[in-house]
Parts: C-alpha cells; sequence; structure tokens
C-alpha cells in the first residue's frame, strides 16, 4: 500500500478518537516482540505534533535513510487500518459479512470445500436479509465456483436454485448500478450546469433523460434498487428546479427507511441526506410546518443515535443540522436566534478541519453574511462573504460565489461605503461577464447599483421604488424562485424603501404567510 505522503498518514493519526488510540495501544502490545516497535515509536511522535514535521520525527527516530522512513511510514499506516478494521467490524455488518467471505475463502484454499460452503450458505442469508445485494452476488458466485469444481453432493434441485439465483442477483445488481450511475451523471451534471435556465433547456434535458424513468417501476425491487431510483428522479427534478416533484422522492426515500429501520442502522449517511434533501425541498418551498416537523426529526435522531456514528456521520449530521437551524431562522425571520448559533457552528467546523466539504462550508459563511446582513452588522456579512469569494474551491459554486459578489454590494451600500461600491460594481460586473450563464436577477441587481452609486439621497429612494417593481415582476418567472431564495434581494431592497432592518421586513413577510 503505497504511503509516501506523510500528510496521509497525519491526518489518518490525527483522525483516531481517544479510544481509538488507546486500541491502536493495545493492538501493538498484542503483536510486539522483543523489543520496542519502531512504527509505534513514529506513531507516538506524529501525535504529539499539532502539525506535521517530518525532519522532527526523523531525528528523533535517529533515521537517517528517507527510503527506510517510508518504509516505516506504510508499516503504520497499515498497521493502524488493521487496528481499525478489528474495531469496526462489530459495527458494521458489511464488514463482518466480508471477514466470513475470506473464512470461506481460507477454507476453500485447504481444501475444506464443505465447510466452506457452510459459512457461505449462513453469510448469504444474513446479506440477504439486509440488502447487501452486492455481496449477495459475490456470495453466489463464490458457491457457483466451489459447485463447478468439486463433486459436492449436491441436488439438480440445488444446482438449479443456485443458477436461478444468480441470475436474479445479477439482474438487481444491474438495476442497482445503472440507476447509481444515473444518480451520479446527474448529481455532476447540476454541479456543472445547475439549474434548466428556461423552458428550451428544460425540454432539451427531458428529451436526454424523461424516457429513462418512463417504463421504470419500483414494484418487486430490492431496497438499494429503489433508494436509487428516488435519487435519480430527485436530481432529474432538482435540475428541472420542480421542488414538488423533489420533495415527493426526498419523501418516498426517508420512508422507505422508516419502513425498514434496520436500515437506517446500516446506513445513517444516506438517511440523514434524505431528510436533510426534505429540508431543503421545505425551504424551497416555504413549507414552514413540514421543514420544522422534519428538522424535529433529524435533530431527535443525531442525538439518539450520536453515539454510533462514525466520524464521516458526525460531520454530515452537524452540517444538515446545523444548516437546518439557521435556515428555520431566516425562513421565520429570527436572525437574532441565528447569531447564537455562529459561534458553535464555528467550533464545529474547527473542529473536523480540512474534512468539512469546501462547497458545504461557502454555503454555511453565505448564510452567515445573510444573518449578519439581516441584523444590521453589514461589517461581519463583508468578512465571510470574502472568505466565499476569494476561497480557492469557490468554482465549485459559481452561483454562490456570484450570490456573494451582489451580496458584498449591498453589505458596502449599507455601511455606506458608496466611494468603495462604485469600484466593486466596475469589478463584479467583469466577474459575471465570465459566469457561464447569468440570470436575470444577477443581471438587474448589478445595473441597479452601477446606477445608483452617483445619485443624491432622494434620487436613490427613487431608483429604489423602480427597481422593487421590476423585481417583483422577475418573481413571477418560475426559473427565478431558486435566485429569490438563494438571494432574497426583494426583501432588501423593501427594507430601504420603508427604512427598517431587513430582519423585521422577512419577519413580516412569514406572518403573513403563516396567517393566510
Amino acid at each position: 500500500m503505497p504511503i509516501s505522503q506523510g500528510d496521509l498518514l497525519f491526518s489518518l493519526i490525527k483522525s483516531l478518537t481517544k479510544a481509538e488510540k488507546r486500541n491502536f495501544t493495545l493492538y501493538v502490545r498484542r503483536i510486539q516482540s522483543e523489543g520496542d516497535v519502531r512504527f509505534f515509536q513514529l506513531f507516538e511522535i506524529l501525535e504529539k505534533q499539532s502539525l506535521l514535521d517530518e525532519e522532527a520525527a526523523m531525528e528523533k527516530l535517529d533515521e537517517p535513510s528517507k527510503s527506510k522512513f517510508s518504509n516505516l511510514k506504510r508499516h503504520l499506516y497499515q498497521h493502524i487500518l488493521t487496528c481499525l478494521r478489528l474495531i469496526h467490524i462489530k459495527k458494521q455488518l458489511d464488514i463482518q459479512i466480508r471477514e466470513l467471505i475470506d473464512y470461506a475463502q481460507v477454507l476453500y484454499g485447504r481444501g475444506l470445500y464443505i465447510q466452506a460452503l457452510k459459512i457461505l450458505s449462513r453469510t448469504k442469508s444474513t446479506a440477504r436479509s439486509n440488502n447487501m445485494d452486492l455481496l449477495h452476488l459475490e456470495i453466489v458466485e463464490f458457491e457457483k465456483k466451489i459447485e463447478s469444481r468439486h463433486i459436492t453432493r449436491s441436488t439438480t434441485e440445488r444446482i438449479e436454485q443456485l443458477q436461478q439465483e444468480a441470475s436474479e442477483r445479477t439482474t438487481i445488481t444491474q438495476r442497482i448500478v445503472d440507476w447509481s450511475n444515473l444518480k451520479l451523471h446527474l448529481q455532476r451534471l447540476f454541479i456543472l450546469n445547475g439549474h434548466a435556465q428556461d423552458e428550451a433547456d428544460r425540454n432539451k434535458i427531458k428529451q436526454r433523460y424523461e424516457l429513462r424513468f418512463a417504463d421504470a417501476s419500483t414494484a418487486n425491487q430490492t431496497f438499494f434498487e429503489k433508494i436509487y431510483f428516488y435519487q435519480s428522479l430527485y436530481w432529474y427534478h432538482y435540475i428541472l428546479f420542480n421542488i414538488e416533484e423533489c420533495h415527493s422522492f426526498a419523501l418516498k426515500w426517508t420512508n422507505l427507511y422508516r419502513e425498514n429501520p434496520n436500515m437506517i442502522t446500516e446506513d445513517v449517511d444516506i438517511y440523514m441526506m434524505g431528510l436533510n434533501h426534505l429540508l431543503s425541498t421545505s425551504f424551497f418551498l416555504r413549507d414552514y410546518a413540514t421543514f420544522a416537523e422534519t428538522l424535529a426529526r433529524l435533530e431527535t435522531f443525531r442525538q439518539e443515535t450520536y453515539h454510533r456514528f462514525n466520524t464521516n456521520s458526525k460531520i454530515l449530521s452537524f452540517l444538515y443540522v446545523h444548516q437546518g437551524r439557521l435556515n428555520k431562522c431566516f425562513m421565520d425571520g429570527q436572525f437574532n436566534q441565528a447569531l447564537e448559533l455562529i459561534p458553535r457552528t464555528l467550533k464545529r467546523i474547527r473542529r473536523y478541519g480540512s474534512r468539512v466539504d469546501p462547497h458545504k462550508l461557502q454555503i454555511l459563511y453565505y448564510k452567515f453574511a445573510w444573518m449578519y446582513l439581516g441584523i444590521n452588522q453589514a461589517d461581519n456579512a463583508i468578512e465571510y462573504l470574502n472568505k466565499i469569494i476569494h476561497s480557492s474551491s469557490a468554482h465549485l459554486r459559481e452561483d454562490i460565489r456570484a450570490y456573494a459578489e451582489l451580496m458584498l454590494l449591498m453589505a458596502h451600500y449599507d455601511l455606506n461605503n458608496l466611494d468603495i461600491l462604485e469600484y466593486l460594481v466596475n469589478s463584479t460586473s467583469r466577474k459575471f461577464a465570465h459566469l457561464h450563464e447569468p440570470n436575470p436577477i444577477l443581471v438587474q441587481t448589478l445595473n441597479f447599483f452601477r446606477k445608483i452609486t452617483k445619485l443624491n439621497p432622494q434620487q436613490m429612494r427613487e431608483k429604489f421604488k423602480e427597481f422593487h417593481l421590476q423585481l417583483h415582476g422577475l418573481e413571477k418567472d418560475p426559473f427565478l424562485r431558486r435566485s429569490f431564495t438563494y438571494l432574497d434581494v426583494n426583501s432588501w431592497v423593501e427594507s430601504k424603501i420603508q427604512q427598517r432592518p431587513l430582519g423585521q421586513i422577512v419577519q413580516q413577510k412569514f406572518k403573513t404567510r403563516t396567517t393566510v
């Protein structure tokens, strides 16, 4: 296993919990012979470092040879993974099943093929009952291999059953691969191109993908066939921005897990991802009741099962719950409550460091900025907007960066930095020229700021009223709903016309919606 890059080993060590470090120490004590174990000495040195310093580690080990040091790192990396596998084997069913397949392989290699078949038979039942479709097929193929090479005294009925099972499993596996491939493809398509921009774009996407779903049915499908089918449909409708349809398939996705609670335990990440999509679609639809109920369900699930989460699940649960909490405040206009969430969210970001997805980090920073703008703390908003605009990973979400550029103009206007505003308008205009396809909200908002930079206060007020009417017309365009959700420039404009804080405007709109 190549592990020449020290930062890979270092990041693995830093990801270990206290319990895992303690278990690794016990593991080394069990396997070591006389004398010290060199790779464990390296572990103790690197574990104490806050930043990776390989030269210091080599000096402490008195290891002048870089090739020997590289081998030592590789040795340590392999032992840590072996130890982690032993720790988590009781927690993860798929690891247990693979271990039993390995046992059968060992027995078969020793000529004990009847014993191997018995282990495979028991393992297959476990794989089938827990929807481990890919492992199920692997076991069946192993059984066929043994039956074809040896006289096992199996009946003709048993052989025919094995052939039929192999064909069924192959078909199921192929459908899972096809749906998961389509889901991955559609997700990537969205990352590259975003939502459909207009009716022509929408029709083009429909013509390309609609037939893929035309004859599909969940009848007699296995658990994961349905899950990947729902995920594919979610992303298909998300690209088309059919949010009602997205919501429907996210609901089917999460309900399937609720109907099969044992599968939640086996894959908490996909279940939480489904809940997060329910939150996102409820947020877009401004369905506060469903949003609040789903967030409460996610919060309860996280609280009850957090002790069983691995690090990846902890990071995902943090991102989904904290983003949900912020969105809830934005929906009901309680921006001051969101202010209390930021220190807790930043603490988690620092805890997980580089393991937080840069794209999701930008989303959180964007929400921080909008919250600060809502409570008239534009200077703090600018701090987080600059983190997005100047991020090396800003290309991951071109749309978020574009909205951040406009919010930066809004923030500087709030601070009365009109001299800076003119420069920023020109800078933003140059950046927008390179966008894939800027939508009318981006263009109209930029044009608005270009017009007001040289006006007196009274003229500005009239321009705000004119711009408000323009935005009201754009709100009727279904293809711009998402833009108004991400950047509620309309509420900001209303706050300037009414000379009231942005948070109050949003809160008033929420009360109007919930009382109608």
